[in-house]
């Protein structure tokens, strides 16, 4: 019987000194005010760890890695802020700055007008927000559809079929938003350096030729896997070999 009660009481403190992730939240946000971000970023940490996460609670973890010029780790979690909300001005802007705080410049490879283009409209919206939209589309085509079946008005008519081309046409753009921005979400082949420098091999070997140092905080895109090592590119089109454990994906 004691040992049934010694149990209790021992689950019983376990359950009353968890902490909700909204405690949690707010006690990295205490923290960050007094400018303790050690304890602030551990604060975060322990939200993810418990299996939360959300683009706020990335951002103030990037924000607390950056006051400690951490900022590999920074730019890891802006990054993954943006993932899940594309549109996160704040969330951009501090990337920028921690990318600016970065050792190496690497010139990205010129795209042509209708790839950029496309790209910062996938980028606009989560792939949640381009299905909102999507629905709302939708929505407007079957309300306009019904105008053009039931008004006995030849002006309505011609004017809510006009608006139906229009509309299928946005319709049309933003399903395929939709199903490209669910696609980049879904593929977790981008990774940050987090390791102060590393070395680029021409082949997953140690003793194999080096190609390129690369510092904290480079974005890379990873191609392959092979055992320990991923085959990757970065933005200048540089390839090479590095270790699994000196990236971290976002």
């Amino acid at each position: 019987m004691k040992k049934i009660i010694a149990i209790f009481v021992i689950l019983l403190s376990v359950n009353l000194s968890a902490q909700t992730p909204q405690e949690l939240m707010q006690k990295g946000n205490d923290a960050y005010g007094k400018s303790d971000f050690v304890a602030a970023a551990n604060a975060y940490n322990a939200i993810l760890d418990a299996g939360y996460a959300s683009a706020d609670l990335y951002y103030n973890l990037g924000n607390a890695y950056y006051r400690q010029e951490e900022y590999g780790l920074a730019i890891l979690n802006y990054e993954r802020a943006l993932r899940l909300k594309p549109n996160f001005r704040d969330a951009r802007q501090n990337l920028q700055l921690a990318n600016s705080k970065t050792e190496d410049e690497i010139s990205v490879l010129p795209e042509i007008f209708i790839v950029r283009w496309a790209r910062a409209l996938t980028s606009a919206f989560s792939p949640t927000g381009w299905r909102v939209i999507l629905l709302l589309l939708l929505a407007v085509m079957a309300a306009l559809v019904a105008v053009l079946i039931l008004s006995r008005d030849y002006l309505w008519r011609k004017r809510s079929l006009i608006a139906i081309l229009v509309v299928a046409l946005f319709t049309i753009i933003a399903l395929a938003c939709a199903i490209a921005s669910g696609i980049r979400a879904d593929r977790h082949n981008q990774a940050i350096v987090t390791a102060p420098m590393i070395v680029v091999k021409s082949s997953p070997e140690n003793n194999s030729v080096d190609k390129l140092i690369l510092h904290e905080g480079t974005k890379v895109a990873i191609d392959e896997t092979l055992g320990d090592w991923h085959k990757i590119h970065i933005a200048d089109g540089n390839t090479g070999w590095i270790s699994t454990n000196e990236v971290t994906i976002i």
